[in-house]
This record gives structure tokens, sequence and C-alpha cells, in this order.
């Protein structure tokens, strides 16, 4: 009785929406609590993350990754992608990754968080549209493509896109009557010097790789280029988690673009990032026969109470408040966005265990 009363809680906990909290409460499945048998995975995560991020020197779910390791002897390869660069060198990246994934000859799965999973589907794209060579790094035998899992999924883009380019014209034609009205108060030297900087500040590389790369892709057009182009493999399990921001779950540094991401979705189903209706396994806003593979290979995922940035943790201290400490605002647990998606690839076959052999081995190693 204790056993099924904390059930009941953790589902309460964890779900956001009623009829899924319902769905999952009357499962059977659930209430017997069957764990898949002991034993290692013969499998190989490889990781893309988020649009600001440091690449293979990030940390970004470190701890549950490093509990994967040590529980199934998970291996985790993480690509050194890029902060606010293009989906194309991103994409790279992994694809050197994925390299290294397979020189420990095993089936390997993709971890996208935030912007990494259109960089990881494009990776995938670009590996499947390619020569033979290359199309073997996904449908080989011994080391191929077996599952996807994609957090807080941004390949649809954000809503925080199209309303950033609309207040950026908006400031543009305001500092344009501006600086029209200002310009018989100045010289004509100063005002060659003010345009000087404003060329040079727009013609840098840094600032080009954030409009033209990584800027680019929250905006919903710039997804549809990608998904207008994009192709994957069939068969290949796509699991998705999808969060709701709620007061107690709102971290305060996320208040205010949360709040403005409600002003323009009209909706508060958000993570504050990306709407729950865009965070999905599949193209939203473009309609093709790649669409409907992804839609085909997408297992769903009850939407859950959590905010963007719940697989972070030491990333963020510099911006966690005596608020986020007192509601426990990133202390949510870390394990959900691992364990489960590669747990129920195992226990229907996609990822497969280690033979015992190979077991010792590891444990006499």
């Amino acid at each position: 009785h204790m056993e099924q009363d904390l059930i009941d809680a953790v589902i309460e906990l964890l779900f956001y929406d009623k009829a899924e909290k319902s769905s999952i409460a009357n499962d059977p499945l659930v209430r017997l609590l069957i764990s898949n048998p002991d034993g290692n995975y013969d499998f190989t995560i490889v990781s893309a993350m988020g649009v600001i991020t440091e690449g293979k020197k990030g940390v970004e779910l470190e701890p549950a990754l490093r509990r994967l390791k040590e529980r199934r002897n998970i291996i985790t390869v993480r690509a050194d992608t890029g902060t606010a660069r293009s989906l194309e060198y991103n994409a790279v990246q992994i694809q050197k990754a994925v390299d290294e994934a397979m020189q420990l000859k095993k089936p390997y799965g993709i971890l996208g968080y935030s912007q990494g999973c259109p960089n990881a589907l494009m990776a995938e794209s670009m590996l499947l549209s390619g020569p033979p060579s290359q199309q073997e790094k996904l449908t080989s035998n011994g080391c191929h493509l077996a599952c996807r899992q994609l957090l807080f999924s941004a390949a649809n883009g954000s809503m925080h896109g199209p309303a950033t380019e609309a207040k950026i014209h908006r400031l543009i034609v305001m500092c344009e009557s501006f600086f029209k009205y200002q310009q018989g108060y100045c010289s004509r030297a100063f005002t060659s010097l003010v345009l000087d900087i404003l060329t040079g500040l727009m013609d840098s590389a840094p600032f080009q790789k954030f409009v033209a790369g990584g800027g680019g892709t929250f905006l919903h057009r710039g997804s549809r280029a990608f998904w207008r182009e994009a192709q994957h493999l069939p068969s290949i399990p796509t699991c998705v988690l999808r969060g709701v921001l709620e007061d107690h779950t709102t971290p305060e540094s996320l208040e205010m673009i949360s709040n403005l991401l409600t002003k323009a979705a009209g909706s508060n189903h958000h993570d504050s990032q990306v709407h729950v209706y865009d965070a999905v396994g599949r193209p939203v806003y473009t309609k093709n026969r790649n669409a409907k593979v992804l839609e085909c290979c997408e297992m769903g995922g009850a939407i859950q109470r959590t905010h963007h940035w719940s697989p972070l943790n030491e990333e963020v201290k510099f911006v966690s408040t005596q608020k986020d400490a007192e509601y426990g605002t990133f202390m949510c647990a870390k394990d959900r966005h691992v364990f489960p998606w590669v747990d129920v690839n195992a226990r229907f076959g996609f990822i497969k265990y280690e033979e015992v052999t190979s077991q010792s081995e590891s444990t006499t190693k």
C-alpha cells in the first residue's frame, strides 16, 4: 500500500496534464513496477547540447550520465558544438562525435537538448544523404543509430525568434528617426564615427555567426528551410521530453522571458523557451515525406512539470537566487532526462545487453 501511494505521489509531482496523469496512474504496468534486468547495455550515447554550451568540455547532465555509466556501462561522447553557431557547423561536430563513438564498436543513440536537437537531426540528415561510407555510420550492423532522445526540442524554432525579429525591425526604424533628427546637431565627423562603429559591429564575425548562424535557427522560416531538405531513417524510435512551467518551477532568471513567450504565443504551455506543441520529434510547419517518417518514429511523451533549464545545475549557479534555492528549482531529478529513454528502448529490444563474457571482461578491467 505504501508503494502504491508513492507511485501516485511521483506521478503527481512529475506530470502536468490531468488526462495524462490519469492514463499513467491507471496503467497496470506502471503499478507493477517491473524494472529491467541487471546487466550492461551494448550502447553508447552521442550528446549534443543547447545553443549556449562549452561543447566537449560541457557538464550538462553530468551526474545522470555518470550514474548511467556506473549502472549500465554506457559511455557518453559529447559533441564539441559551439555557442550560437549554425546548424551545419554543429552538425559537423556531431559527426565527429559519431566517429568517436563508432570506435567503441557499439550501437549509439542521439541525445539532443534544446538547440542540440536540430543540430543532431541535421547531422543525421547529412550522413544519410552522403556517400555510402557515411550512410554506413547510421546503418552498419555493429555500430548504427539505435534511437533518439530530444529534450525540449527547438527543431521547430521558438516564438522568441519571430518576436525578437519584429522588435529589432521596430528598433531600427526608431533609431533611424532618432539619428535623422540629431544629424542637424552633430558634426559630420561624429556622425561618420557612429556609422563606422555600427557597421563594424554588424560586419564582425561574432555578430554574423550569431545572426546568420545560431540566431536564424530560432525563426520558423529557418526551421522550415532545414525540414524542407532533411531526411531521416525510418524505424528509429524517437523519445521526447516536454515541459510546462508553473510558479513554483520557474527559475527567477527565466521569469521575464517566460512572460514574454506567454504574451507572444498567447498560451502559457511552454518551458520558457519553446512551446509544448513545438517541442516534438517531427516537423510541425512542414509537411512532406520526411515529416511522415518522423511522425511514425515518434513515441511521444507525457508533458512534465519542469522548465527548460532542468538539465542544468553547475552551469546556472551564477544566476540562481535565494528563491530558487528555497523552491529547489534546479534540484529537480536529472535522471529522468536519460534513464527512461535508455530503459524503454532496452525493454523493447532496440538496445541490446552486452554478452556475459564482455561484462566479465569489463569488470576485470
